[in-house]
Order: structure tokens, then sequence, then C-alpha cells
């Protein structure tokens, strides 16, 4: 146990990358969805377009959580010499093309009269390219070298982080643009209103990924250790997981009933729960690599 969580710390970058770049990914699609249906316009529209730099800031804060791990800045060159040939690469690429996307997207929405179209081009544009970012994320840790993650749980686990935090994190974001509960925004109110029920939804997913992961990690093993030995708390560490995570998607739930500051601060400790949650699933995620042959 104490090896398995000494790798996990020695890589805490990606655990924080894979914990935050997921469902920053999602929260922007959703908080682009009411936009690109023409449900909401006018001082509204530019509200919530403002405060998509919610979900976009812990996008950004997840990429240069993953940039410090590649150490020396010259490495960055290397890595996109690489696209098409890496899944590292294809990963990075996928999270610059997404990124700039959505910095594209907020910055027009700034402009004096931005134009509808244009926006709606922008939006379809994002969601192809965080679609795409969170496959490429999910396969990059899927390696035939290390027996541990090349399996299917894998990326499957990372793609419904994303659906766990994300829709959180979008609710966030609603609340904190003023997000109104009055009948002239009741159809976005019902949007609105799904997304702690969309989040328990993909933790119920997550943890049944994860239990049936744990059922065979005792079948793991290489010349010097089994996968369950590396992470035999991990049943413990799903439990925490469904735990933070019903306690953050209720908090984020009961926002609906304040207003103001009080809505926002329920949903911003909301999200902190439920990203602890998956924060503790990537340490056990990195905590059980092993690798073929005689390496940990």
């Amino acid at each position: 146990m104490g090896h398995g969580i000494q790798l996990a710390f020695n890589e805490i970058s990606l655990v924080l990358f894979t914990t935050l770049a997921p469902s920053g990914v999602v929260a922007l699609m959703l908080m682009g969805a009411p936009l690109l249906f023409g449900r909401v316009s006018g001082e509204k529209a530019r509200r919530i377009d403002c405060f998509m730099g919610i979900p976009l800031a812990v996008s950004m804060v997840g990429l240069v959580m993953s940039a410090t791990h590649l150490g020396n800045p010259d490495n960055v060159l290397y890595v996109f010499s690489r696209v098409g040939f890496s899944p590292l690469s294809n990963e990075v690429a996928g999270a610059v093309v997404f990124l700039a996307l959505a910095g594209a997207y907020w910055l027009y929405s700034f402009a004096r009269a931005p134009r509808t179209g244009v926006k709606r081009a922008l939006t379809v544009a994002l969601w192809c390219s965080g679609a795409a970012f969170l496959v490429l994320m999910a396969q990059a840790y899927s390696a035939e070298t290390i027996i541990s993650w090349n399996t299917a749980y894998v990326p499957l686990n990372m793609v419904l982080n994303g659906l766990v935090g994300g829709p959180l994190l979008a609710l966030l974001g609603f609340r904190a643009s003023s997000f109104s509960e009055a009948a002239a925004f009741a159809e976005i109110s019902s949007f609105a209103k799904a997304l702690p029920a969309a989040s328990l939804c993909g933790v119920v997913a997550n943890a049944v990924s994860m239990c049936l992961q744990n059922a065979g990690l005792h079948l793991v093993e290489n010349e010097l250790s089994t996968a369950a030995a590396l992470v035999p708390a991990y049943g413990a560490v799903i439990a925490g997981f469904v735990a933070f995570c019903i306690v953050g998607a209720s908090l984020c739930a009961g926002s609906r009933r304040a207003s103001g500051r009080r809505a926002v601060a329920l949903c911003l400790v909301g999200c902190a729960f439920a990203f602890f949650g998956i924060f503790l699933t990537r340490m056990a995620f990195y905590a059980m690599h092993l690798t073929v042959g005689l390496g940990m």
C-alpha cells in the first residue's frame, strides 16, 4: 500500500489534471447548451457567457498541472512532434485545440454585438473538440505495458468522472450568473435542476465500473506484485467517492431553494466535495501502476 501511495504522489500533477480537466470540459459543453439551442438571449446570454469562464479556468488549471509533468519546457516541442503516433501527444493536442476554441468563444462573447450564428458555430466546434478531447484523454492512459491500466475500465472511469463533476460545475456557473428560477426562464431552469441528478447518475455508473474493476485486480499481476496489493483499500476509496459525490450533488441540488450568494456558496462547496471524491479515485488509479515484467 505504501509503495502505491508513493507512486500516486509522484504523479500528483497528473492526478490533479485528470481530476479537473474532464469536469471542466463537460461543464463548458453543458453551459453552452442553452445558448446553442436558443433558449436564452440578450443580457441573460451575456452573463452565462461571462461565467463560462469558471469551467474554462478549471480546465486551464488542469492543463497547467499536466504541463508541469513534462519537466523541461523543451519537451513540449517533442510532445507535439509525436501527434498522430503517441496517445499522450494526441491528448495534449486535443487539449490545446479544445481550450483554444473555448477561449475564442469566451473572448468573442465580450464583443459589442456578437453574432448569434458565429456563437452557435463556435459552440458546435466546442462540443466536437470537447468530446474528442475526452476520448483522447481516456485513451492516453490505456497502455499495453502497464497491465493494471490496460483495461476498458480505465477510459470508462475517466469519462464518467467528467459526467460526475461537469454537471455540478456547470450549475455553479449558472448560479454565479444569477441564474433565474422565474417562469420566464422555466425551460432553462428545468435544465439546471436536472444537473445534480445527471451527476448522481454518473456517480452510480462510475461506482459500478470501479467495483467491477476492483473485483479483478487480484488477477492483474507481474513477477513482483498484484494490482490489488498496491491498492488494498480500493473498496474504501470507492465508498468515499460515492459519499463525497452524493454530498456534493445534494448541496448543489439544495441551491435551488436558495438565492444570491448563498446559492453560489452551496454550489461551490458541493463542487469541492465532488472534486475531492474524484481526486480519491485518481490517487487510487495512479497507485495501481503495475507494469509488465519486473517493474512497478
